[in-house]
């Protein structure tokens, strides 16, 4: 299967090009396409969306030739399985569902607030938790928007106002009912690090020094914590050594990559974009993000 990354173009089929060159609300932006092998049927839909981790339902709104059947589907022949259609630009302020799924992404304020549907560029307007869409603290697709979280919530993540504990009943908050042993699924829980063996011989004394329970801000990350007041590192602790965005230590590409504090430990490629986004407060790159290399006026 013949796999192409675009770069500065994309098929006339997929995106209605505009005398400004730039897309316009409703239009198929793609940045990824692949092209169907000669035999096709009902499911290669779902094969295509499968392989490429998007939904069928993703599929279908970046390909809008395709019933939703799957019966009209063609073999080799070129669809879009990365991209997005074109929000409108919320140039009253107002964004998100209730305004039409209009972005501040390219304006000065590019933040939406998913609790009052406008445009900002305070750190409440940002902040996991409560930024919809556009510039936010993090990735907003993994954080819970209403306080619920965990396993039970397709493993949302808590943050901002929420607090920094998923419990085990998949609720967010901060403090031992939430962050507790035995009571936090994820976020910042606390952990209990067992002392060191004890060792020496019956004939042989020896003097242990345990280490103290206070810890010193700046050292390594006692907790999996990073960043923040403490300004714990996360390099060479037994978490990860990468600081993710919303202060937490790990080793995945979400916490290397976008959104990486490189003052708090290592990072692969902390100014790349996880979502198409580009600029704006984050300053995300587009240059192999995978969503393409230009970043346009409008901040994608």
């Amino acid at each position: 299967m013949l796999v192409r990354l675009f770069t500065v173009t994309v098929a006339t089929a997929l995106l209605t090009r505009r005398v400004n060159g730039e897309p316009e609300p409703g239009d198929i932006v793609c940045r990824y396409e692949t092209t169907t092998q000669g035999d096709v049927n009902y499911y290669t839909c779902t094969e295509l969306a499968l392989k490429y981790l998007i939904t069928v339902e993703k599929f279908f709104e970046l390909n809008p030739t395709v019933d939703k059947d799957c019966d009209t589907i063609k073999p080799n022949t070129v669809y879009c399985v990365k991209g997005w259609k074109q929000p409108p630009l919320a140039i009253d302020g107002l964004c998100g569902l209730p305004h039409g799924n209009a972005t501040c992404a390219g304006l000065d304020k590019q933040c939406c607030n998913g609790e009052t549907w406008n445009c900002g560029d305070q750190v409440t307007d940002c902040e996991a938790g409560t930024c919809f869409s556009g510039a936010c603290n993090g990735f907003p697709y993994q954080y819970s928007m209403d306080g619920k979280c965990g396993i039970q919530h397709n493993n949302l993540e808590c943050g901002g106002k929420w607090g920094i504990c998923c419990d085990i009943t998949g609720k967010c908050g901060t403090g031992e009912d939430f962050c507790g042993v035995g009571k936090c699924q994820n976020g910042n829980c606390t952990i209990i690090i067992p002392p060191p063996p004890s060792g020496g011989s019956p004939d042989r004394t020896t003097t242990t020094t345990l280490p103290s329970s206070t810890v010193t801000p700046g050292s390594t990350s006692p907790d999996g914590s990073c960043g923040g007041t403490n300004k714990f590192s996360c390099k060479g602790s037994a978490f990860g050594d990468c600081c993710s965005s919303s202060g937490f230590c790990g080793s995945s590409a979400g916490h290397c990559t976008a959104g990486c504090q490189i003052a708090f430990g290592n990072c692969t490629n902390p100014s790349l974009s996880p979502d198409g986004t580009c600029g704006g407060n984050n300053k995300y790159q587009c240059k192999e993000s995978g969503f393409g290399d230009c970043c346009s006026s409008s901040g994608y």
